[in-house]
């Protein structure tokens, strides 16, 4: 298992006046992923809860949103009325409009810029087409204080989880440095790497600055040279694809936050689809086989673990499942509602719908965008509502906060 993360020990005893600090974990799959992401945190939105975030782990999908979360609100983590007043519309302006990675997205102009990096580094494209795209700029030392964002990837050197933050970066086989000079749209490009699809991310390392950690307790105890002058960096999906590591280990609580929030978008294991390069230049991921396969299965181990810890009492928090409905989560927890209430949330047939959804970097049209926010934001709901009723007492409606 990965080495502790360095900074604060394992604890559930909220913070700030008795606020619990809510931590997130948004899981790979794309844009798929990053619009259920955004609808669930519209969901906190709406009632006051991003001021109490104090730690995000994303992966790929989540990682890609929280950076478009940050870039349209100027490098800031985003009040709860400051998300839903201006940095939800924007965001969803700018993933309705283009595609982030396409020939339609990259056009004539890229084909002249990009050039060869087209077939040699695609990953390099990727964050330049961030950059240009989706308005990702800034380094990771311009990210807020708080909350703690984790930016996931996987170092193929070392089969690690290499965790970027603003004054963070490494592993703890390799080592960590303390003051990264990265550019965010490359830490996100990193996180968001399908292999042999976009292709890994080489991040050059600088020379001096780097500490051996202690795997049980994330201190430093000695520096260390660095055993390479650059790392190759895939898609954290390939290691953790929910951003779980980061924030709790199996048995051993929630660090960062009192209070865990775990949003799953992971698709559905598909049959085999065309090649890889064919798919990706038309906007959708289609990853090797064997890295599906492996993916979901340790997906579905993760999700076993939690669900284990939340049901034990080791993790106070919730796991939010794409393609749940409203009803699903109700009939799982023998709940019976009045007849109509389901009128107001979408059909079991439309959330089921989300998890076919592709996984891949095109542009959703608005109703497409729309629908799977919505579904983002129900799910958390019926979620919160139901398991966390003592916090979360009141169900909140999609139709009276979208416009």
């Amino acid at each position: 298992m990965e080495g502790t993360e360095t900074g604060e020990a394992t604890t559930s005893n909220p913070q700030n006046g008795g606020a619990p600090r809510i931590g997130l974990a948004l899981s790979g799959g794309g844009v798929r992923a990053a619009t259920f992401h955004i609808g669930a945190l519209k969901r906190l939105a709406v009632e006051g809860l991003l001021e109490q975030v104090s730690v995000i782990s994303t992966v790929s999908g989540g990682s890609l949103v929280t950076a478009a979360i940050l870039a349209e609100s100027g490098l800031a983590w985003p009040s709860s009325t400051e998300f839903l007043t201006k940095v939800y519309p924007a965001v969803r302006a700018r993933m309705t409009s283009c595609d982030l990675f396409s020939l339609a997205a990259i056009g004539w102009r890229g084909l002249l810029d990009f050039n060869v990096d087209l077939i040699r580094d695609r990953a390099s494209v990727l964050a330049r087409l961030l950059q240009r795209n989706w308005g990702i700029s800034g380094m990771l030392a311009d990210l807020p204080d708080a909350p703690h964002w984790l930016i996931n990837a996987t170092c193929i050197e070392t089969g690690r989880n290499w965790r970027f933050a603003k004054r963070e970066m490494g592993d703890w086989n390799f080592g960590r440095h303390y003051a990264p000079e990265v550019p965010l749209a490359v830490a996100a490009a990193a996180s968001a790497a399908v292999p042999y699809v976009i292709g890994a991310v080489n991040l050059p390392l600088p020379p001096a600055g780097w500490w051996e950690t202690d795997p049980a307790t994330g201190k430093q105890v000695r520096t260390r040279a660095p055993s390479r002058d650059r790392v190759r960096l895939w898609d954290g999906g390939a290691y953790d694809n929910m951003g779980l590591e980061a924030v709790t280990k199996p048995g051993k609580g929630l660090r960062h936050c009192d209070f865990l929030i775990c949003s799953d978008a992971s698709g559905p294991l598909r049959p085999p689809g065309r090649s890889q390069l064919a798919a990706l230049l038309g906007g959708r991921l289609s990853s090797p086989r064997l890295f599906d396969i492996a993916g979901d299965q340790i997906r579905a181990l993760r999700s076993r673990v939690l669900i284990a810890d939340i049901a034990s009492g080791t993790v106070d928090g919730v796991l939010l499942r794409m393609g749940n409905s409203v009803r699903a989560v109700d009939v799982k927890n023998g709940l019976g509602r009045p007849v109509g209430f389901y009128d107001r949330f979408q059909t079991d047939e439309q959330a089921a719908t989300a998890l076919q959804y592709p996984t891949d970097l095109r542009a959703l049209s608005p109703t497409g965008f729309d629908a799977l926010a919505r579904h983002g934001f129900e799910v958390a709901d019926a979620t919160l509502t139901t398991y966390v009723a003592s916090r979360f007492r009141t169900s909140h409606f999609w139709e009276d906060h979208h416009s």
